[in-house]
């Protein structure tokens, strides 16, 4: 609703507007009333006017000096004039100024109540224009702000698989996320292998550090270069290198890793190896990256090293992921595969086998078939903490060329990979459990010693792919679980020990007494001088 500033130096015809209308029902609420140009100016300075009525010819200043000010100092606020005099210069310059409109007297009240309707729409088509304007720069600084996590989200699907080429659907998702890229964009996975903290750090601590090295990696590697830093679903740092003019060659790559890997000791306290995967179109890219994965949980004994994936062994096929077939469901036969239904994926397999032999069969469609299905064995493999050569075994993993001759061959293929990766999970559900408790193990008879490259290859496990699995399996970091069990041995040994308790700590790896102490505090909530006053049972 809006108000209404009445302007005239004839008190009469100021009453006669202000009394003879139905402002309600033309949307004005608020009535304001002034003898000249002077009163206006206050009135308008003391109230919220959005429209005035004014004549033009007052004594002293007129109504054209008043819309001169009310341009300057009250801009949204519109301007209504009348007078007795057909005088076109006065309309003119009234037009000139900005007025809304300009009337003669004498004026009927309905005319007078006709312009102040139109004035009254003209104001809300301005505000919901503003609002409009106002929301949509709300939402566009949103969107700009949220770019890095939606663009992190595309990463994250292409790399599980879950976006695929084809039908547009990638070139649509491109644009919506508004990424600088197309589907013909190629780019350079590196795997950062976080393999251990130096110092014992908390939950939160660990999860600050985490994100510094993200940042640090984009200030690093992409530089004025193109591409993302982002993290994996299972927390793994991926730096994609876009392939462009500014490309880097394998010496300046692995000069890079070698200068973020000193940085990241230096500052961030931790220890990392780079894995430097090939170049590959979008498509291809989950190709590359599974076999990062793999290659970072073959490196056993490597440590703070950049490794180059061809290195490796890795060829890449050349093929890019295929659109999934209308028959296939991927989504229901990924949660199929991992939770081990056999006997409902296979039927799910058989009756897709059966619609895809009632179309036309090209080699292109067998393929599309072929990727989909290795695809979905190294996504679940690897959610599972497994390699997807130890699963499924190297022979089923390279035999397209054999799998993708015929429609039998490729159903024959597909039922023998998909029964061997769910016996596969099967047969060593515990395995991953066991190795866990080898791990608690060791860290209690070795509390004193104790680091994560030890622990890892104690169990012939990488340290990185180590930490990412203790953590899945017991909702705990491997950090937290050494500190707290050298914390518990620190209380038994306080409580049933005279030993100094410099000694304590010294004894179980803590050769500073006062990061001991602060360690102890921290988990526990009392200094271990408070511990053992109060529970100390044998008298010194």
């Amino acid at each position: 609703m809006y108000n209404v500033l009445v302007v005239d130096d004839e008190k009469y015809a100021v009453e006669a507007i202000m009394n003879c209308i139905d402002w309600p029902s033309i949307g004005v609420t608020g009535l304001f009333s002034a003898y000249g140009v002077k009163s206006a100016k206050e009135q308008l300075q003391a109230n919220p006017v959005d429209i005035i009525i004014c004549d033009i010819e007052m004594p002293g200043s007129n109504g054209l000096d008043l819309l001169e000010w009310v341009n300057e100092h009250k801009p949204d606020t519109l301007t209504i004039f009348f007078t007795g005099h057909a005088n076109f210069a006065y309309a003119q310059q009234a037009i000139q100024l900005g007025g809304f409109d300009y009337l003669l007297k004498p004026v009927k009240h309905k005319q007078i109540a006709e312009v102040v309707s139109r004035a009254c729409e003209k104001l809300r088509q301005e505000r919901n224009k503003r609002d409009y304007s106002e929301r949509y720069e709300k939402y566009a600084r949103l969107w700009e702000s949220q770019k890095p996590l939606l663009w992190e989200k595309f990463w994250r699907d292409v790399l599980e698989a879950r976006v695929m080429p084809g039908g547009g659907r990638l070139t649509q998702a491109i644009e919506t996320y508004g990424l600088p890229i197309t589907p013909q964009t190629r780019v350079r996975p590196i795997l950062l292998s976080v393999e251990e903290f130096r110092e014992a750090f908390s939950k939160r601590d660990e999860e600050i550090l985490e994100y510094a090295l993200l940042k640090s990696a984009e200030e690093m590697f992409l530089d004025s270069r193109r591409g993302a830093v982002i993290r994996d679903a299972g927390g793994v740092l991926f730096v994609l290198l876009y392939e462009d003019e500014g490309a880097l060659g394998e010496e300046q790559l692995a000069d890079v890793c070698g200068r973020y890997m000193q940085a990241s000791s230096a500052y961030f306290y931790c220890r990392l190896s780079c894995y430097i995967g090939e170049p590959a179109d979008i498509g291809g890219l989950t190709e590359t990256y599974h076999a990062l994965l793999e290659m970072e949980q073959s490196s056993v004994a490597a440590s703070e090293t950049v490794m180059f994936l061809r290195e490796f062994g890795f060829e890449r096929s050349g093929r890019q992921q295929a659109q999934a077939p209308a028959c296939i469901d991927w989504a229901e036969w990924i949660v199929l595969f991992e939770a081990g239904k056999k006997t409902e994926l296979l039927e799910r397999l058989s009756a897709a086998f059966k619609e895809l032999a009632g179309q036309p069969v090209t080699h292109e469609s067998l393929e599309a078939v072929y990727y989909l299905l290795l695809h979905m064995v190294y996504h679940v493999s690897h959610r599972k903490g497994w390699p997807a050569k130890e699963v499924v075994g190297a022979k089923l993993l390279g035999g397209e060329s054999s799998a993708t001759r015929s429609l039998a061959r490729l159903k024959s293929w597909a039922e023998r990979l998909l029964t061997a990766g769910m016996d596969y999970f099967s047969q060593h559900e515990g395995d991953h459990r066991a190795n866990i408790e080898k791990v608690k193990n060791y860290i209690q008879a070795n509390i004193r010693d104790v680091n994560r490259e030890d622990i890892a290859a104690h169990v012939y496990l990488n340290s990185a792919y180590l930490s990412r699995l203790f953590k899945k399996e017991t909702g705990q970091s491997l950090m937290d679980f050494i500190i707290l069990a050298k914390i518990n041995q620190a209380k038994i040994l306080l409580t049933e020990t005279n030993q100094k308790i410099s000694d304590i700590g010294d004894a179980l790896g803590y050769e500073n007494f006062s990061y001991f102490g602060k360690v102890f505090k921290k988990t526990v909530g009392i200094t271990p001088q408070e511990y053992r006053k109060r529970y100390q049972s044998i008298v010194g």
